[in-house]
């Protein structure tokens, strides 16, 4: 087996059983799984490691698609967390023990309840902002001055902890989030979204998709394929980590970090055995430029945008913006659109 076949497989997995909800996970948890090898075991330039984060309304299947991907990752590779604390990312002491940092024990992390962190210590932000992006943590904890000389030799040796003196040290890492949130206000930090690969549907979460997933046979991935992907995580072997860009890529209207996304979405299918070509690497910076819009664009905006095309009604407007149609609604009222009557007597709405 080779590592595109891997990828096949488990990518049909998630599609013959969560249909287009399946695809969108899929690629993302199978990206992130490679840029943690990329990160850890070559020489890259730029941030490779890429944090899937699933962003749609509650009760759609986020954390069924998160604990598929723990189970095919395994509790060696990937551990749950139910939300984020300050102990999962500093870590701390007991009774003169190192209890090691969730960041350092597992490569990977999934969290389905993420949006909780939101409006939260501001502390505990700064340090999962720094975990996500550089991956560098300082610590400050008067209990080191408590730990057993034993103890503090084992997290340099195994954890590549750095003490500084008797009251802090500092860890790298390149610990990988997976996580889900409906929290809207997830996005009134950019901070936060920018270090992220925001999971969004591309087509309407309805009872279409609830039937496909409840008549669809159960979950399963061969296990030479789950085992060949958890072994690939941990090849030391270094890829190549150059990416060559079409000079056209340049036209779109993309910031560093979408570049810097760019690249390691390249570089992660290049992993997996693909050959992106230059079509394809100008079809992702559309798509990166869309999502982002599409992400920070308010309900009104996607309003105004529909009226532009020409009057409409609240269903078509609901149905093309995917928005609800009290959101749809109120955003009318907001813009003081004029209602007006199409031939056969429906109510449309329009901008004067």
């Amino acid at each position: 087996m080779n590592k595109k076949e891997a990828y096949t497989q488990i990518f049909e997995a998630f599609e013959s059983k969560y249909s287009f909800l399946g695809e969108l996970f899929a690629e993302e948890f199978l990206l992130a799984v490679a840029s943690y090898n990329i990160q850890q075991y070559s020489q890259p330039e730029f941030r490779v490691r890429r944090h899937p984060l699933l962003f749609w309304q509650h009760g759609w299947f986020k954390s069924s698609l998160l604990l598929q991907a723990y189970k095919l990752l395994g509790e060696d590779l990937c551990i749950p967390m139910s939300d984020v604390t300050m102990a999962a990312l500093r870590g701390t002491v007991e009774h003169g023990n190192f209890i090691v940092p969730f960041t350092l024990k597992r490569p990977f992390a999934i969290s389905t309840e993420f949006g909780q962190i939101v409006g939260g210590d501001k502390e505990l932000i700064q340090k999962l902002l720094n975990v996500l992006e550089e991956g560098i943590v300082n610590v400050t904890l008067a209990k080191i001055a408590t730990l057993h000389g034993t103890e503090m030799d084992k997290a340099v040796d195994k954890y590549g902890v750095k003490f500084v003196d008797s009251n802090s040290f500092t860890y790298h890492t390149n610990w990988v989030l997976m996580g889900a949130t409906y929290n809207n206000k997830f996005l009134i930090d950019n901070a936060f979204e920018s270090r992220f690969v925001l999971v969004n549907p591309t087509k309407k979460l309805d009872s279409t998709l609830i039937k496909h997933v409840h008549k669809s046979p159960p979950f399963v991935v061969d296990d030479e394929a789950v085992q060949f992907m958890r072994k690939s995580v941990n090849d030391q072997t270094p890829i190549e980590c150059m990416v060559k860009l079409p000079d056209e890529i340049y036209e779109h209207d993309l910031n560093p970090r979408d570049f810097s996304m760019l690249m390691s979405n390249l570089l992660c299918k290049r992993w997996w055995g693909f050959n992106p070509s230059k079509d394809d690497a100008l079809k992702l910076a559309e798509e990166i430029k869309l999502r982002r819009e599409r992400v920070w664009k308010s309900a009104e905006d996607r309003v105004f945008e529909a009226l532009e095309e020409g009057p409409k009604t609240i269903i078509e407007i609901a149905k093309t913006k995917d928005l609800s149609t009290r959101a749809v609604y109120k955003a009318i009222r907001d813009l003081r659109a004029s209602k007006i009557y199409d031939e056969d007597g429906k109510i449309k709405y329009k901008i004067m």
